[in-house]
């Protein structure tokens, strides 16, 4: 029996201490396991596991800013977009009254303030109680870094003379700013977004600003951090304009040199595509500023408008006898060879009219009238050779003294004296000395975008376009493309070809200064007296301009200038022709229009081929 024992224990493996070892291991490990399991079953069925599902269900709301729709130019550059500010408050219960002198040093120092003024306005709102005081409504990211670093070194001692760190002085509320990645390249066309607002002002900006709309929202987050809660509302859309940066920058530089030359009030410059109403230029010299609020607001309330080419009717003088013409021609009233006697003076209902020469030009032919431009000719045709109610009935049709309908905010309509025109008390205020004025562009108030459109149908064959400036909108992935309602025709396509002849032979008679070497360019000068209350017309101030288009056989181009209150000289010939001809340059250049015998050899060989 002894002898078993021992050898039993022989044969036994011993317990050791690395065994020891992995048995605990593996019950450390069993025991992890098993809490996890628990945990997940308690998760599941238990009260936890509803909290889960009750907060994958619910949300809080958090301001979001949401970037206003973009804006681009016909080439997809971007004129128009958004980047991140902040409006900066200051919590003045916060700051003791003789810790604000630093404060106000270091704020205006980054902020780019007026260090007295905003001291003295700090000081003064914690005098009477002001709680707290905005301090810049477009802060940058870089900037609020900066003023959190120095608020983090501002000490006080309060009433009982402890020292006092005024965390919460400055409040910074995220919101969103317009950017201009071109500065004011076409700010008149695209608009503004004031600060803090949400609507836009002046053109692209508010016709479009139901598109566009962006600003703070209030955006769902989920209490439960792995779910996602998509956007609520509609994304702004990106609009892709009609206008391009090249021409417009051209257009912009020709229109501010013009204003330096002629020492002109202001300059006006349209470029547009005379068959479907596309502006590709549209500009002002000078234009709004946009990256200054202040001095924007001081330009509105300067000239009363934010876009002088669509807000600003004038008097055109006689760019308007072409409209005149066109009416005469297209009811056969008279022929390109029609003649008239010019004594130098016509008189109706006793109004004398005179040529801008007071000269008598004898016997001209229709021609002859616009290539001297004779205020009698055209004032004789307007009287005696349109019927009154005819020649109503066409200016309604060109839409004078109506909107053109043009896609941009703050359009004015100008305006006429016509027979059903009657003062406050109902009585009469149209003669037929009024009709005779129109006939050469007086006595009729008009904006360049109408004259535009009112070329544009004597340029593509007698219809009346619709300007606009957009040429589709972007949204969801989708691209919609805008296509304005035609307005209608206006002149028989015969009329438009006959008078495009009679422009295109009495445009060098008249100013030489309007053509240009290579193309051949039609149109008409306009110089209009301005008339002033209780003096009546000046014969100092003038309002110069020229529309015309080229190539002249196939227009592709309308071109439109105005020159207000030029001093070097008040004669459009002299001011204002120049202005077109040098657009007329840098148009065939950024377009790639060839001269004309390069572009009829081209035509020549396409009609044999019969490739276009």
């Amino acid at each position: 029996m002894t002898n078993l024992a021992a050898e039993f224990r022989e044969d036994t493996v011993p317990i050791t201490q690395a065994t020891w070892r992995y048995i605990v291991v593996a019950g450390v490990l069993f025991a992890l396991a098993a809490v996890v399991v628990g945990r997940m079953v308690l998760l599941a069925f238990g009260p936890e596991g509803k909290l889960i599902l009750q907060s994958e269900s619910g949300y809080y709301l958090k301001p979001s800013p949401k970037p206003r729709g973009l804006i681009y130019d016909r080439s997809g550059h971007l004129l128009a977009g958004d980047r991140e500010v902040y409006e900066l408050d200051i919590n003045l219960n916060e700051v003791a009254p003789t810790d604000i002198p630093r404060m106000a040093q270091e704020i205006a120092a980054v902020l780019s303030l007026d260090t007295k003024v905003l001291r003295k306005r700090l000081l003064e709102a914690k005098s009477e109680g002001v709680p707290s005081v905005m301090l810049s409504k477009e802060v940058a990211k870089s900037q609020k870094a900066a003023l959190e670093k120095r608020a983090d070194e501002w000490v006080y001692k309060d009433k009982n003379g402890k020292e006092v760190k005024p965390l919460s002085a400055l409040n910074f509320v995220l919101t969103t700013a317009r950017l201009y990645p071109e500065g004011d390249l076409a700010s008149n066309v695209l608009g503004f977004v004031p600060p803090l607002a949400e609507q836009g002002y002046g053109g692209v900006e508010q016709f479009y600003d139901a598109l566009l709309r962006g600003g703070v929202e209030m955006q769902k987050h989920s209490y439960a951090p792995w779910v996602v809660l998509p956007t609520d509302g509609v994304q702004p859309a990106s609009l892709y304009l009609t206008i391009d940066r090249n021409l417009q920058h051209a257009a912009e530089e020709e229109a501010a040199a013009a204003v330096q030359k002629t020492k002109a009030e202001f300059a006006v410059i349209v470029v547009a595509d005379p068959y479907t109403g596309a502006i590709l230029a549209m500009a002002t010299s000078p234009h709004p500023p946009l990256g200054d609020y202040d001095k924007l607001m001081a330009y509105i309330n300067k000239w009363n408008a934010f876009n002088l080419a669509i807000e600003k009717p004038y008097e055109p003088g006689s760019v308007f006898k072409t409209i005149t013409m066109a009416i005469a021609l297209d009811i056969g009233a008279v022929k390109p060879d029609t003649e008239f006697d010019d004594t130098g003076v016509y008189t109706v209902s006793g109004a004398r009219i005179y040529n801008w020469n007071r000269g008598a030009w004898g016997k001209q032919t229709m021609v002859g009238c616009l290539a001297y431009s004779l205020n009698t000719c055209l004032a004789w045709v307007a009287h005696e050779k349109i019927p009154k109610n005819t020649f109503y009935r066409y200016l309604n049709a060109f839409g004078f003294g109506d909107l053109t309908g043009i896609d941009l905010g703050g359009e004015a309509p100008g305006g006429a004296m016509t027979p059903t025109t009657r003062d406050s008390y109902g009585r009469p205020m149209w003669s037929s000395a009024d009709q005779a004025s129109q006939g050469f562009g007086q006595a009729i108030m008009v904006t360049p975008v109408q004259m535009v459109a009112a070329i544009s149908a004597i340029a593509n064959g007698g219809y009346l376009v619709t300007p606009h400036v957009l040429a589709y909108e972007s949204m969801g992935g989708r691209r919609f493309a805008y296509h304005p309602e035609g307005r209608g025709q206006v002149l028989s396509p015969s009329t438009t070809a006959t008078l495009r002849k009679m422009l295109t032979e009495s445009l060098p008679v008249e100013t030489k200064t309007a053509l240009v070497p290579g193309y051949s360019v039609a149109g008409k000068t306009g110089t209009a007296e301005i008339a002033l209350p209780e003096v009546g017309y000046s014969t100092n101030l003038t309002n110069a301009s020229f529309a015309g288009w080229f190539p002249a056989d196939k227009p592709r181009y309308v071109i439109y200038v105005w020159l207000s209150k030029p001093k070097t000289s008040p004669w459009a010939s002299v001011v204002a022709a120049p202005v077109f001809a040098e657009m007329v340059k840098r148009t065939a250049l950024i377009e790639n229009v060839p001269p004309d015998d390069v572009r009829k050899r081209f035509e020549g060989v396409s009609q044999v081929t019969g490739k276009k």
